[in-house]
């Protein structure tokens, strides 16, 4: 793909002065492996792993959105939809035969994928494309019909996965561009009863999506914050070294009475949503005793806590489940910044599109949903890696690429 885009030549210069920090984040990635790695050899394995995928992918979505700006097709959001979807359609045909076989719906079956985000971060981005194509570009019976089946796939997936991040975010996805579209639509008020109605059925699907996942796992979609209240006692970092006794001593010495519901919550430390919590806070604190990052890699987060505790922690675990921490102590805090940065440049050259109401806007609606939604999806997990980076960098890059050629094409 990168060697076809290249020869077909696409206005780089076009998409770089619109995004110049994108570049800057180029440069500073380069910057940081020379100069502030404590391993050279280490990092540049890390950065050939994850951030030059990460450039390569922005440079291969920017040369398709510039090709892909040239055409005058209303189907290029239901197309990137579809593509995005494919390991949804997989899980979901897997998950039929599955339920044949067992003679009921096969909750928490994943099929071939090993983690249930491989259903969830897809469904987030699919969600959002087939979303801004059904309010801006399905204009007969059929493509509304098609694209609402495509969406109810984006819930279902992840819904039988037992996602629970995976199918709020799709329901999310789908409530943001709503929202964003009736905003900026100048002819809300001719269509205010239909806009209520849509707007109640995404709200119901939402409610309806949690009640499904209470009823089908009661442990792990109930009483979430009570487990994460427990990750905000103590302190995180030894509690990783020392084990979950170390925490339930600090408790106790503060007067708190371990009780059932505690107990759960400590149990949570271990492997759930008080390891989030308890994982972010320790990342936080090492980040700060890091400030300019570990050797670019996805296994920071491990590294430096290895180095805390001085050998390995009584408490294992892969990740600080934020990608914005992980990020922090892979590239450093500088990076962190700037790639913060360069989602807010997408998403405010997104919403500037999409303002103007014009060929451009459903593009600039899928981008500006898109980097905003990501960005928050990362405060929650750890997004900013694998192919969740890669999915990330291209789209992000396509999108913009579509609205500056619809754009330049207008000046014309």
């Amino acid at each position: 793909m990168l060697i076809l885009v290249i020869s077909r030549k696409p206005d780089w210069r076009l998409f770089f002065s619109a995004n110049k920090i994108l570049l800057i984040f180029f440069a500073y990635l380069f910057i940081q492996l020379i100069f502030f790695s404590n391993n050279y050899q280490l990092a540049f394995s890390n950065f050939r792993a994850e951030w030059m995928h990460f450039i390569l992918f922005s440079i291969i979505g920017a040369g398709v959105g510039l090709i892909l700006g040239k055409y005058k097709s209303n189907k290029i959001l239901l197309f990137l939809g579809i593509a995005f979807s494919i390991p949804l359609f997989i899980h979901l045909a897997l998950s039929i035969i599955k339920g044949i076989s067992l003679g009921e719906i096969p909750w928490r079956y994943w099929g071939i994928n090993q983690i249930h985000g491989d259903f969830g971060y897809p469904a987030l981005e699919a969600s959002i494309l087939f979303s801004t194509f059904y309010l801006f570009k399905a204009k007969n019976r059929l493509d509304k019909i098609l694209t609402i089946s495509l969406i109810g796939a984006c819930i279902a997936s992840p819904l039988l996965a037992q996602s629970r991040g995976g199918t709020g975010f799709a329901l999310i996805g789908i409530l943001f561009v709503y929202i964003s579209h009736t905003f900026l639509n100048r002819e809300i008020k001719v269509n205010l009863i239909k806009k209520i109605v849509q707007l109640l059925v995404v709200i119901l699907a939402l409610f309806g999506a949690y009640k499904i996942g209470v009823a089908t796992d009661p442990d792990r979609w109930g009483g979430i914050f009570s487990r994460i209240a427990v990750g905000l006692q103590g302190n995180p970092t030894a509690t990783y070294c020392k084990g979950i006794d170390f925490l339930k001593q600090e408790m106790l010495n503060k007067g708190i009475t371990i009780t059932p519901e505690i107990q759960k919550g400590l149990n949570s430390v271990v492997d759930g949503d008080g390891a989030r919590m308890m994982a972010a806070r320790s990342g936080y604190d090492l980040m700060r005793k890091h400030p300019m990052g570990l050797d670019q890699s996805k296994q920071a987060f491990q590294t430096a806590i290895v180095e805390e505790c001085q050998g390995a922690p009584k408490i294992f675990i892969s990740h600080a489940h934020n990608g914005w921490i992980d990020t922090g102590l892979a590239i450093g805090v500088p990076g962190l910044l700037l790639l913060l940065l360069v989602m807010i440049q997408y998403a405010r050259l997104g919403w500037e599109r999409a303002k103007k109401y014009d060929e451009s806007s459903p593009y600039g609606i899928a981008l500006f949903a898109s980097t905003i939604l990501w960005t928050a999806r990362g405060f929650l997990d750890s997004t900013l890696r694998d192919q969740m980076l890669e999915m990330q960098a291209f789209i992000f890059a396509l999108l913009l690429g579509v609205i500056l050629m619809k754009a330049k094409s207008k000046r014309k």
